[in-house]
């Protein structure tokens, strides 16, 4: 009998929907105003492009003059077309006025007497994905490993962090890794591409698995390159109606925030230099090019390692990584236990030295003086050079990493996914 037909996890997800229930409406970040923005848009005014939207606004409208436009959305447009359709579902339960209303009234945020519902409302809908992230994630194992996984996913720091307090879209492309490797095992490899396609919709670093995914379920030349198109495909259909639009290839495509992997370089000249990112990225490819015996999954995790090595990554992005390291952990045995819980030791530092915004400051719908505490980084910098000892942080996790990847490798085995 298969475990979950016997409903051992129907406890544990409802004391972790239980959890997020009570975390979503107590707890916001400025984020959400701007996809709550665009998405009301979609909603309410039937916008199709927000791109040339937002840059086309008079420089009288309240949101350009209280939050600006150009750091608002930047995401591609599958990522708007979803929240604006989430949002338009939920327009009976919901009031029309607040978003509005909140353009001209930022400072009074937590005065609006309806705030707690329309937090819930507005982070509702990434609970379906939660959900059923943990049932992908669990699925993965045979039926003596479900329960393990499930549990570790439904109460993980990250997603609670990332998706039910923050409130961003992360959880979206992570969805569609994991249903990837699901597909995989399922043998629906072009579907498997073509959901990593998808959520390279969302944002963009589902994209980077779609090399090594073509590489590894093939050896047929052909073959690979028809796998690669399949993973690129949802992607390119669904920018190529905005790609004539600067707006959006400044905004998305362009944008400062998408090439930040880009932005440690060795120089070989004073104009020409060699990125890290790209030279271990292209030596995973190689490995996998060559048919080393390394499992997909193991890939997955050295790129997201890889990018959060070398890139001053945001504290949400950080939930990318969480279902493969848990994926790692319980096959292993959690015999990598200790160098994870450094990478979390060291996301939780990186993440407390952010702006308070991202912190304490998220609990300001239920104590607003929260947001009055000036951070660490201001009361430790005092003392010290902050930016030394981030940078001491990030090198200890980069290092962790490093010998991390070194066992991934040593520990040379094919996929589970395959056979």
């Amino acid at each position: 009998m298969s475990q979950f037909t016997k409903k051992w996890w129907f406890k544990w997800l409802l004391i972790g929907i239980l959890v997020r229930l009570i975390l979503m409406p107590l707890t916001y970040h400025p984020d959400l105003l701007g996809h709550s923005s665009v998405a009301y848009f979609f909603a309410y005014q039937g916008v199709l492009d927000p791109y040339d939207y937002l840059t086309k606004l008079s420089q009288e409208h309240p949101l350009v003059k209280n939050l600006g436009v150009g750091d608002v959305f930047i995401y591609p447009p599958l990522s708007y077309f979803t929240l604006g359709a989430f949002r338009f579902l939920l327009k009976p339960l919901s009031d029309p006025n607040l978003i509005p209303w909140l353009w001209s009234n930022l400072d009074k945020i937590y005065q609006y007497k309806s705030l707690f519902w329309h937090l819930f409302l507005f982070k509702l809908p990434y609970l379906f994905f939660d959900i059923g992230l943990a049932f992908l994630l669990a699925n993965l194992f045979d039926d003596k490993k479900k329960r393990l996984p499930f549990i570790l996913w439904m109460f993980n720091p990250l997603t609670l962090y990332s998706t039910f307090m923050i409130g961003q879209l992360d959880l979206l492309p992570t969805f569609f890794s994991v249903l990837c490797l699901y597909l995989i095992k399922k043998k629906k490899y072009a579907w498997a591409m073509i959901s990593l396609g998808v959520g390279g919709s969302y944002k963009l670093f589902p994209l980077l698995f779609v090399v090594p995914a073509a590489l590894f379920l093939q050896r047929n030349f052909l073959k690979r390159v028809k796998l690669a198109f399949l993973g690129f495909l949802p992607f390119i259909l669904s920018i190529l109606p905005f790609l004539g639009s600067a707006a959006f290839r400044q905004m998305v495509l362009f944008a400062p925030k998408s090439q930040k992997m880009l932005f440690m370089s060795l120089p070989v000249s004073g104009a020409e230099g060699i990125y890290p990112f790209i030279l271990i990225l292209a030596f995973i490819y190689s490995y996998f090019f060559f048919g080393k015996e390394l499992s997909l999954e193991k890939g997955f995790i050295l790129i997201l390692l890889l990018i959060f090595s070398v890139t001053h990554y945001h504290p949400q992005w950080f939930l990318w990584v969480t279902p493969f390291l848990i994926w790692e952990l319980t096959k292993n045995s959690f015999q990598h236990l200790p160098l994870v819980l450094v990478f979390l030791a060291s996301w939780l530092i990186v993440t407390l030295f952010f702006e308070p915004s991202l912190s304490l400051g998220l609990f300001g719908p239920i104590w607003p003086e929260l947001n009055k505490f000036p951070g660490l980084s201001l009361l430790i910098g005092k003392y010290t050079n902050i930016f030394q000892f981030k940078s001491l942080v990030r090198s200890v996790f980069a290092g962790a990493s490093l010998f991390y990847v070194y066992s991934l490798f040593k520990n040379k085995d094919a996929s589970e996914l395959k056979t």
